[in-house]
């Protein structure tokens, strides 16, 4: 029950790990033109991805 606990609090690092593996095993997934398309997937999904929940995170008395 100890390693379920320690995965629940860990678990941002955990994937990151095996994000990192996954590219490691398979890369061809990620180039230019692959099934992912980060040519348009990073510059445009991924930023306003950032913006967005950046946005989010305000306070609503600043806003107002």
């Amino acid at each position: 029950m100890r390693l379920l606990e320690r995965m629940r609090k860990d678990w941002f690092m955990i994937g990151i790990v095996l994000a990192i593996a996954g590219a490691k095993l398979e890369p061809s997934i990620g180039v230019n033109g692959g099934p992912l398309k980060p040519e348009i997937t990073v510059s445009y999904i991924a930023v306003a991805t950032i913006f967005f929940n950046s946005g989010l995170s305000l306070k609503t008395e600043l806003l107002t």
